[in-house]
């Protein structure tokens, strides 16, 4: 764990700041769609649809943080 933590470190001095990002309405839609049939909306395919990283997808799909409601 800790030799991956260095490395995610290295290569991400100022951490995870990827180039494109989805609104709020757009992760939602990825996550109904994956909750719907994770088979036909697969990470790859969502990855193209929405023109982000495959990474990206899986870090929305794994996420459970919610905005409060302030």
């Amino acid at each position: 764990w800790l030799a991956h933590h260095q490395q995610v470190k290295k290569k991400f001095p100022n951490g995870w700041d990827p180039p494109r990002k989805l609104s709020r309405p757009a992760m939602d839609q990825v996550r109904e769609l994956h909750h719907m049939d994770p088979t036909t909306a697969s990470v790859a395919v969502l990855a193209d649809r929405f023109r982000v990283s495959p990474d990206a997808i899986r870090r929305i799909l794994r996420s459970k943080w919610q905005p409060s409601r302030e």
